[in-house]
């Protein structure tokens, strides 16, 4: 008896595995806590980036921190099957590598509008923080009764020329 054996080219193989695709993609395992770790690495990476630049200007670190966060997680779906989603950043890497360059330069420009919208609405919140802030301030101190003593009271110089003793004491020493 002989036995007859199939070999399968390539091809076959791999529309083999396009049509598992939908299946593996829907039946991905811990997704929701896949995605709630890598958001919170990637705010624990901006959180040390900030530390890092503590005394640098808010603008500047808000910068590099929206630049992260749109990164890394602007949200896509990686295929056309998926109704799960990716960071769009890494779909785009992999459309870079496998020659779509056009779809690779479509993600990024979705990403660029992500964080400039980010960017702004930061930038806004922090204005209005620091009005808010502002008015407080000048609200309290509009509050408070004026301590005229604290005032008017200056400091008293030892060689002060108002004093006529003390300036005939020094016109006596020249």
């Amino acid at each position: 008896m002989t036995a007859v054996t199939t070999i399968q080219t390539p091809a076959e193989e791999s529309l083999e595995v396009i049509e598992q695709v939908p299946e593996i993609i829907h039946t991905f395992k811990n997704y929701g806590l896949t995605w709630l770790v890598y958001a919170a690495l990637t705010f624990l990476m901006v959180g040390i980036l900030w530390y890092a630049i503590r005394n640098w200007h808010f603008l500047i670190k808000w910068l590099f921190a929206s630049v992260i966060f749109a990164g890394a997680l602007t949200p896509t779906h990686p295929s056309e099957y998926a109704t799960t989603y990716s960071p769009l950043i890494l779909s785009s890497m992999v459309e870079l590598f496998d020659g779509n360059q056009a779809t690779f330069m479509a993600d990024i420009k979705t990403i660029a509008l992500y964080w400039a919208i980010l960017f702004a609405a930061g930038i806004v919140i922090w204005f209005g923080i620091r009005r808010f802030k502002a008015q407080s301030e000048n609200g309290r101190k509009e509050k408070q009764p004026m301590d005229t003593e604290a005032v008017m009271a200056t400091p008293v110089d030892s060689h002060s020329r108002i004093d006529p003793k003390v300036n005939e004491a020094t016109a006596d020493k020249d």
